[in-house]
Order: C-alpha cells, then structure tokens, then sequence
C-alpha cells in the first residue's frame, strides 16, 4: 500500500515538476550518466550554428561590421572640423566602393564549411542548406558591390533562385561560394553563385587577385546567340512596373523538361569554361543564378543606374585613384565635400535619373560597349531559364 501511496502522490504539480525535471531526465540514462550528459552538451555544440539568432549574425555581420566602422568614424568627428569629418567619412564610403570595377569580372568569396547541422544523412551538405548558406553570400556581395545603393536607403528583393547541383559537398569540408554579375535588363538583376571546394591536396584557395588573373572577362560559348544588339538605354518609367520581365526572348524553351539543359547552357555559358574546374584549379560543385530587383521603398531602381552610383565601368584602368569621368557626375550627386548628399542620391535613384537626356547619361557612358555587347550575351542564355521555368507553372 506504501507503494500504491507514493505512486499517487506523483498527481501534484509539484511531484511532477521535481520527478521530471531535467536532472532527472540526465540521470535516468544508466550507468552512464556523466557520458550522457557530456554527448548531449556535444550535440547542443555540433548545432550551434542553429542556435536562436545566430543565423541572422552570420547574414547581418557585413553590415554590422559597416555601421559599426561608421560609429567609430563619426566618434572621431567629434573632434575635427565638420569639414574634416565629412571628408573622412566621404574618403571612407570610397574606399568601400568597387570604382573602376568591371561588373562581369568582379566576384565576391563567400567561405564556409559544412557543419553537422547543414548536413543529411548521406554525409554531405543537405540540399535545403544551400538556399539558407547563399542567403549569407548573397547578402554579403550587396554589401560589397552596392554600398552606395544602400546608403540611399535601398533593399533587394529575391524573385527567383534556381539550383545545378553537380557534385556534393562532404560534411565537415570547407567550401567557397563566388557570387558575381551574371546580367541584367531593364528591372532585374541576374546573379551567378559558384560553390566550389578546393582541389584535394590543396590547403587554401587562390588570392582574389590570381583568380581575377586568370578568370576570362569574355568566355566563350558554343550557344545560340541572340540576333540583335540591344541599346544600353535606362528605360522610361513606362518599362518599369512591379511585374516587369526580361525584354530578350530570342532563346525559348518549348517544355518544362529544358529546364535542366537550360541551366546546363547557364553553367556552361557564363564561366570561364564548360568543363567542372575554375581558372584557379577549384572543384565546381554547384551553380546557382538568383534573380533580384533594386527597390526603394516600392520604386524599382534600373539595375544600370545602381551600377553607375557604385562606380562600375567598363573600360579597363580605372580606378579609385583614376575613376571614370562618369564617377565624379555620380560624386556630386551623393557625396556632401562635392555638393551632394544622401537625399540627393535617393531622389536620384527613385526617379531623378529620367531627367537627365539620355546622350548624357553618365552611367550608361561608364559601363560602354563592350559590357553592353556582353550583357546582351548573357542575357540570352538566362532568357532560356527564365521561360523554362515560367513553362513549368503549366503542368
């Protein structure tokens, strides 16, 4: 009956809360309590990058990093002439800015490892971690190529992603993801991601510049071209509307199953090569093109006048220190020791730019006519992905 009496008394709230609390729970395991405790304690580090937050550090540590470098900038003012300040602050927003920077040849490493968490079963990174990884590389190339864009109090919104998975990354291997300017038309912005690992053997990966080197800034491609040059011309407020699409439509995909062929021609068409090794040596593992839209507030920015404000050109030799003449028009827009501010730039980007003629139109005049030949290229290939996947919403 004692018996029977204790088992009864496990009906209060209190007898509960203490038999199972968490002790308890660790000290049920037998025989092995402290080996218990200490797999689990391991369990909780393995997936620390899927603790509460930490996902948002490693999307936002760009930015973070930025604003922060920004406070400690305007800390210093505090002690210098206005004028100074301005000018350091101004110097600094420069030096962050891809001036002079060719927009196809331009790319941005993104390095990581394949932790536990982002792995399956099969020992190899998941499938569904590649879009939350490349949210992180994606976000950090913004940052990098667009800072200017940003300041003016301007967002990216994502409309489309498409994957290539060729050859799987193991778990707990280190990996790098390039993200670069694949083309663009009159609204959307096409990027390309590379996952690659260096080749085995090998203890890190080419410096930036080696790569940039040896990368072809006009691959080659045995595709179908499209027939005709499109001007480099911003459009009217006319092309520009919420549900705006590419305007090239001479490479088509007549069913759903080109999908596949379509991101094969992608793959093949936009890299230096068709074969699965980067210019470096590096193991291409997948190939990702994400499609994107500049916005402020609900206005669509034209992806050409985003890139005239951060200073990319298509000419080569220019610099920061010998910018194209397009990059001093963009100066006294933006910039405060040359008259302009961040409210300028805003009302730039948001519509100011239709007032300018367009034989005048400095941005168009940086990128020149060998970025127009060659985004009108890459347009095309990606025009084929594009309908591709609009035929599948059929089936």
């Amino acid at each position: 009956m004692g018996s029977i009496g204790t088992w009864v008394n496990l009906d209060s709230p209190q007898t509960l809360a203490r038999e199972f609390s968490i002790s308890t729970i660790l000290n049920l395991i037998p025989r092995a309590g402290k080996v218990g405790k200490w797999v689990l304690f391991a369990l909780f580090l393995l997936n620390i990058r899927s603790w509460p937050l930490v996902w948002h550090f490693r999307i936002f540590r760009p930015a973070i990093r930025l604003q922060s470098y920004r406070r400690w900038l305007y800390f210093l003012g505090l002690f210098r002439s206005k004028a100074a300040s301005m000018k350091m602050e101004d110097d600094w927003m420069d030096s962050i800015t891809p001036v002079g920077a060719n927009p196809f040849t331009m790319f941005v490493p993104y390095r990581t490892w394949a932790s536990f968490d982002d792995s399956d079963l099969n020992g190899h990174l998941s499938n569904s971690s590649y879009a939350k990884i490349l949210d992180g590389a994606r976000f950090k190339t913004a940052m990098e190529m667009f800072p200017m864009f940003f300041r003016s109090g301007g967002w990216m919104a994502l409309a489309a992603t498409n994957y290539h998975f060729i050859k799987e990354i193991p778990m707990l291997s280190s990996y790098e993801i390039r993200t670069s300017i694949a083309a663009w038309d009159q609204k959307w912005l096409y990027v390309i991601s590379k996952f690659v690992r260096k080749p085995n053997g090998k203890k890190k990966f080419k410096s930036k510049k080696s790569i940039e080197e040896t990368k072809s800034t006009t691959p080659t491609n045995g595709g179908v071209l499209p027939t005709q040059s499109v001007p480099l011309r911003t459009p009217g407020s006319e092309d520009i509307s919420s549900n705006g699409t590419p305007f090239i439509h001479d490479i088509t995909a007549t069913t759903a199953q080109d999908t596949e062929k379509a991101l094969e021609a992608v793959a093949a068409g936009l890299t230096a090569s068709t074969s699965a090794v980067e210019p470096d040596g590096a193991i291409l593992h997948t190939i990702v093109v994400s499609r994107v839209c500049y916005k402020i507030g609900r206005i669509t920015v034209p992806p050409a006048v985003v890139l005239g404000v951060n200073g990319f050109s298509g000419t080569s030799g220019h610099s920061l220190a010998s910018p194209h003449e397009g990059w001093l028009e963009a100066k006294k827009i933006m910039s405060e020791p040359y008259g302009g501010s961040t409210k300028q730039l805003k009302a730039f980007l948001t519509g100011g730019w239709k007032d300018v003629p367009e034989g005048e139109r400095w941005w168009e005049q940086a990128l020149g006519e060998e970025v127009e030949k060659q985004r009108v290229r890459n347009l095309g290939l990606i025009e084929g992905l594009r309908s591709s996947m609009q035929n599948a919403r059929t089936l």
